[in-house]
């Protein structure tokens, strides 16, 4: 029987890509696989293609055993990352407070969505540009430190799969 050998990008290409990736080309991916409740989002690279995309994982199934890749950010399926208060201007959060009292709905993400749509507030472009400010103050702003992180994964992966 004939193993099967996987090509993996070295390390020089992985820094490569690191060095080019923004807060929001880090967390993007995650947020859009991200759904509450439901499913966990991941923003990973492919070790293979080396490239980086966002994976979504369902509770309790597994993520893809035929990929190896690293994951660089995580949106757990139960977690709420970003507060009503965090989400809007001062202006705008006394406002939904008022639309908040006014909605029978009792899921404070519906009444959220809700009131973006009602006000023509971009929900997602918000989030998505706070979780990247949040990205770059709580790791991005050490790069080596997390650099290193990441590459400790990758060296993680390499020796997890006895094929390569």
């Amino acid at each position: 029987m004939e193993e099967e050998v996987i090509e993996v990008i070295n390390i020089e290409h992985l820094k490569t890509l690191l060095s080019h990736l923004s807060p929001r080309d880090i967390v993007e991916p995650a947020y859009k696989e991200w759904i509450p409740c439901q499913r966990t989002g991941h923003t990973i690279i492919d070790l293979e293609s080396g490239t980086i995309q966002g994976l979504g994982v369902e509770l309790n199934q597994l993520p893809l055993a035929s990929m190896i890749y690293i994951t660089l950010y995580t949106i757990k399926s139960g977690e709420h990352p970003i507060t009503p208060e965090e989400l809007f201007s001062e202006e705008e959060y006394e406002c939904y407070l008022n639309f908040k009292d006014d909605d029978p709905s009792e899921y404070t993400p519906d009444i959220v969505s809700n009131f973006c749509e009602t006000y023509d507030i971009n929900e997602n472009e918000r989030k998505i540009s706070i979780l990247a400010d949040r990205f770059e103050e709580d790791k991005y702003w050490n790069y080596n430190m997390w650099e290193s992180g990441v590459l400790e994964d990758y060296y993680d992966a390499l020796q997890g799969d006895s094929d390569l």
